[in-house]
């Protein structure tokens, strides 16, 4: 499995969070470390900033999954990608949004990258993991992944096998998982 260049996440993440880059450029460098990310898995090809035809939906990073053995073997063909560098955690209306964004596009699959985290409690289903638990219920998937997630991927297979058990463990707990 590919080695990843962990100093180079790092750097993109500091960039991130430095308040001398506007909230634009922020956003950016966050989705550019999930860019790098999935453009690094085999069988994977990352597609940035997609609009739908309406100009009304933006989507991050829309990924295409040839499944290939080393790869995202339990993932969707294609999937998308939303980033939310917030300095808080995500609400539950940004995920009933992202949702929304995975129906519209004919997917089954999103990955929401949130830098806190999301609101709500994981066992009481409450706020953010209530929607995304509803979203499952209606055969859309959630996977969750924060910053502390990225900061300890040290290579691709460390990347291939957090969405794997974030896959398996959301059809286990119902809603998207931190564990």
């Amino acid at each position: 499995m590919t080695w990843i260049d962990v100093q180079k996440i790092a750097t993109l993440l500091a960039s991130a969070q430095d308040s001398n880059n506007g909230t634009a450029a922020r956003g950016r460098y966050y989705e550019d470390v999930l860019d790098y990310l999935f453009s690094g898995v085999p069988g994977c090809q990352a597609q940035r900033n997609s609009l739908n035809q309406f100009i009304s939906e933006e989507v991050d990073l829309s990924v295409s999954n040839f499944r290939e053995a080393d790869g995202l073997k339990m993932l969707p063909e294609i999937f998308l990608v939303e980033c939310k560098n917030w300095s808080a955690p995500v609400d539950s209306a940004a995920v009933a949004f992202f949702a929304s964004k995975i129906r519209h596009r004919g997917c089954s699959l999103g990955v929401l990258v949130a830098a806190n985290g999301v609101t709500g409690d994981p066992v009481q289903k409450t706020s953010a993991f209530h929607q995304a638990s509803l979203s499952l219920a209606e055969g859309v998937k959630i996977i969750l992944v924060t910053s502390a997630d990225l900061v300890q991927i040290a290579s691709i297979g460390d990347f291939v096998n957090l969405l794997h058990k974030r896959f398996l463990d959301l059809h286990c707990a119902g809603t998207f998982t931190l564990a």
